[in-house]
């Protein structure tokens, strides 16, 4: 599950909304209760959120106790008739304020604050784990996102319980205010890029992962869905070899290369390029490789030069932790020669 962040004093929120739903995302985040959407009008909420249900988004909202009188609302039930489906739940509700929302919405507990005997005090009071998700906060300031060890043990928790897990990743285009450094759950990927990241938290086990920043690229929003629908990666590559396209690894990876299926050929390949291969390089065996000529690998490990292998590419810098997030029989596509 891919998703969007809208904020109700983003003057482009229609156009952000538009552009999502355009790219195939029909999941949203927005908060109603952060001090920087005050004096926001009633009206202004209940045209995005109308924007929303016309195209078919499911929308999950940050609240407080305090985001009904916040916008003109009378009680809670009234932003499901806008469109709202989940609720993500500011700290001051009591419990039972939380079973009684949870008749009307699915409930989004705290993933990065709420520990297993809170979680399992609320269960017992009746709190069902189907009406539930755990999500994640997002972290503006730097150095404060969440630990990767951290975060596992919250994962492994929320697993054995089977409540789906949601976090943040930061956007490649404009980033939130007041600080403009984006918005990751971890603090890792606060410099990674988004796609990487996005990728990374799926192997994790996130269910929805949703850009945190209002900047969000259509170009990222189709590479999150492309992987989050059909598990096909893709990479950008630098280099003068001809080998984009769309390819399969073996089911059985190489300690130093990943091999790419059917990549074998008749034609000849003359030796050239047989440099030293790097960590991401992209590699054809040439004509002195015999019955493996024209098979490619991707590098796991700094090499040797071998004479019978021609170096054809390399990875793109931001992509290349995406080596290490490859599944057995993992699909591809290869995109270059630019930067991106």
């Amino acid at each position: 599950m891919i998703g969007i962040s809208v904020y109700l004093s983003d003057e482009d929120a229609e156009a952000r909304i538009l552009r999502a739903s355009s790219s195939g995302v029909k999941l949203a985040f927005t908060s109603l209760h952060i001090p920087e959407e005050s004096g926001i009008s009633s009206e202004r909420v209940k045209g995005l959120l109308s924007l929303f249900k016309r195209e078919g988004f499911q929308v999950f909202a940050d609240v407080s106790k305090k985001t009904p009188a916040l916008f003109g609302l009378h009680h809670f039930e009234e932003l499901k008739e806008l469109g709202v489906t989940s609720l993500r739940l500011d700290d001051g509700f009591t419990t039972d304020e939380m079973l009684g929302l949870s008749r009307h919405f699915r409930i989004a507990i705290n993933a990065s604050t709420v520990g297993e005997k809170e979680l399992q005090r609320w269960i017992d009071c009746g709190l069902e784990t189907g009406n539930m998700i755990s999500w994640h906060n997002f972290y503006p300031k730097p150095e404060t996102g969440l630990d990767e060890e951290y975060f596992l043990k919250q994962q492994n928790l929320y697993d054995r319980l089977g409540i789906p897990v949601y976090a943040f990743i930061p956007g490649d285009e404009m980033k939130r205010g007041p600080l403009h450094v984006g918005l990751p759950t971890l603090e890792d990927h606060r410099s990674q890029s988004p796609y990487v990241s996005a990728v990374q938290l799926k192997r994790w086990g996130v269910t929805g992962v949703f850009v945190g920043d209002p900047g969000c690229s259509k170009e990222l929003l189709g590479k999150l869905l492309r992987f989050d629908q059909e598990d096909v990666i893709e990479l950008f590559y630098n280099g003068s070899g001809e080998i984009q396209g769309e390819y399969q690894l073996r089911r059985d990876p190489g300690r130093d290369v990943l091999r790419l299926l059917d990549t074998r050929t008749e034609s000849e390949i003359p030796p050239e390029n047989t440099e030293e291969r790097l960590r991401g390089t992209f590699t054809q065996d040439n004509d002195l490789y015999g019955r493996y000529r024209g098979e490619m690998q991707i590098v796991r490990r700094d090499l040797e030069s071998n004479p019978k292998v021609n170096v054809v590419g390399r990875i793109c810098k931001e992509y290349l932790d995406l080596i290490e997030l490859f599944e057995s029989g993992q699909r591809i596509e290869i995109k270059g020669n630019f930067i991106h």
